[in-house]
């Protein structure tokens, strides 16, 4: 039995879903793991380069470097005899589990963007990527069905199996699951290379290691990654683009993400029930 894998008690048989381990990885040395998660990353900067020079497209550039991303992993653990749901830990979910995923990451919103502020007051984006930026925006249907495939469909897949599928899973052997759910979230925040959100990125990085530890099922952080990036880019489209200053919170800000805050814990804390019962 793999050591990241719980040993169930006499007679009570396995858990419906283990802890995050190396599921199909086995065989694979950490270095080499560490090489692959490298890799994934290179390729999909390299493709996003690349599908953007040909196509001045953000978007489609996003979308071709996450799928390659997808291919490259699913290729990588074909070539050892191990099926990407069992590499990644894409074990089905329940459908309560969905709904709380849902509900989490909403709930999230608020004070990830509170925080994403706090950066750009910091360190605020220069005018000429905020212009950039914004002459990407989609302004047509098949624009903005493109940019939901990227950013909805297949980034938060491609990003987890990277950030929470190989980095969380290699730091929580090394080191256990805090400190690999710290060095996960500043490897996913520097990786976008946008400083002026990186608080609010770093933030959702840890709730989705938070997330994926707690079900066993990187379906989770996916769900949670998915729901924030369609919310966030349907405030985009709808305010017409980014702005050069972003007003400072209000009071109704900082007690919206209390409350919001609030039922994140509160999710989390049924989620960890849930985890307890089956390992019962």
């Amino acid at each position: 039995m793999h050591p990241d894998t719980p040993t169930p008690e006499p007679g009570s048989g396995p858990p419906e879903r283990p802890l995050p381990g190396y599921g199909g990885w086995h065989g694979w040395s950490t270095r080499r793991l560490v090489v692959l998660a490298f890799s994934l990353m290179a390729s999909n900067l390299a493709a996003q380069v690349l599908v953007f020079q040909l196509t001045d497209n953000l978007f489609a550039a996003a979308g071709a470097g996450a799928a390659l991303t997808i291919l490259f992993a699913a290729a990588a653990t074909q070539s050892r005899g191990a099926p990407p749901q069992a590499a990644f830990d894409l074990s089905r979910l329940p459908a309560a589990e969905h709904v709380l995923c849902v509900a989490m990451a909403l709930g999230s919103l608020l004070p990830t963007s509170l925080l994403a502020g706090l950066s750009s007051r910091l360190h605020p984006p220069g005018p000429e990527w905020i212009a950039m930026y914004n002459s990407h925006l989609p302004d047509s249907v098949a624009g903005i069905a493109l940019a939901a495939v990227a950013v909805v469909v297949a980034a938060p897949l491609a990003e987890e199996m990277v950030f929470r599928g190989l980095v969380y899973r290699l730091g929580r052997r090394a080191w256990g699951p805090w400190p690999a759910a710290v060095v996960s979230a500043l490897v996913f925040g520097l990786v976008h290379g946008e400083p002026w959100y990186l608080f609010g990125l770093l933030a959702l990085g840890l709730l989705l290691a938070a997330v994926y530890e707690l079900t066993g099922s990187l379906w989770s952080s996916v769900i949670v990654h998915a729901v924030h990036n369609a919310v966030a880019l349907a405030l985009l489209v709808a305010q017409g683009g980014l702005v050069a200053e972003e007003p400072p919170p209000t009071l109704l800000d900082w007690t919206g993400a209390a409350a919001s805050l609030a039922a994140v814990v509160g999710i989390v804390a049924l989620l960890r029930r849930r985890a307890a019962a089956r390992r019962a």
